[in-house]
């Protein structure tokens, strides 16, 4: 029991933090995404990492308006 209360913590503890995206200032996204639309052809991953950084920007977007 004690061991499913600390991972529940430690998972709520994880689950408060900001992500990477949301600690980069807008001109380290922009430079980002400048990067993503560069190149052509994008691995899986690579391509993942170009949409988290799209849905960041737009996420910004309609939080500053």
């Amino acid at each position: 029991m004690k061991l499913i209360t600390i991972i529940l913590i430690g998972l709520l503890t994880i689950a408060c933090t900001e992500s990477k995206l949301q600690s980069m200032s807008n001109s380290e996204l922009a430079q980002k995404q400048r990067h993503c639309d560069s190149v052509r052809k994008k691995s899986p991953g690579f391509a993942t990492a170009c949409e988290n950084t799209r849905k960041e920007i737009a996420r910004r977007k309609t939080q500053t308006r």
